[in-house]
């Protein structure tokens, strides 16, 4: 009893640290862990019309979070992100920009996995116009992929700071998820429905 109480508490100090919120003008960003699914959720949501360049009323709301795009990343999706952001926080767009010197991005279509829904594109980007002066922004967008072209799309502004703070959570988040699937396993074990004891689980796809 003892140890699975000091193992909950350490579940519960990782989700706290794995937890990060960046709000801007237009849009608001959320990472969030889920021990159960042994993922993490990355959400943006879209400013409220009206509401960019304004604070809200005491209990108001200022982002639509109904209508908010979230991608879901495993231990390799996680550490994807987490390389990248780093990268980009150092300055060192060579180690991650692809030979159309494009910024990374990834793709995933949750029908190839057996689920429902439209495909996501998440990616980096740099801003259109650079801002002036020393802190060079970028951008951090998911893309809908509908079938009619009319997909939603959200992105918000990064500065270096911001990009170290998704390297470390993303990087927490990812070996925190090898702990996760290993409390998955055993749960299952006893009633049969998970591998040997001395067979690692099959690695679960990013789901969207």
């Amino acid at each position: 009893l003892k140890r699975q109480t000091v193992r909950r508490r350490v579940l519960w100090d990782k989700t706290f640290l794995q937890s990060l919120n960046l709000y801007r003008g237009k849009s608001a960003l959320q990472i969030n862990p889920s021990p159960e699914l042994a993922l993490v959720f990355v959400s943006l949501a879209p400013a409220i019309p009206g509401m960019e360049n304004r604070m809200p009323d005491k209990n108001g709301k200022k982002y639509q979070w109904e209508k908010k795009l979230t991608a879901s990343f495993n231990f390799d999706g996680a550490l994807e992100i987490a390389a990248a952001a780093a990268a980009l926080a150092q300055g060192r767009e060579d180690l991650v920009s692809g030979p159309d010197g494009n910024l990374p991005s990834c793709y995933r279509d949750p029908t190839k996995t057996g689920r429902d829904g439209n495909a996501k594109t998440i990616a980096f980007y740099r801003p259109k116009d650079q801002p002036k002066g020393p802190k060079i922004r970028y951008f951090l967008g998911i893309t809908e992929n509908s079938k009619d072209k009319q997909g939603s799309k959200i992105g918000i502004s990064l500065e270096y700071s911001d990009l170290f703070k998704i390297a470390r959570v993303m990087e927490e988040a990812a070996l925190a998820i090898l702990g996760w699937r290993k409390e998955i396993e055993e749960r299952r074990e006893p009633n049969g429905g998970g591998p040997p004891r001395n067979q690692p689980a099959k690695e679960k796809a990013e789901v969207f």
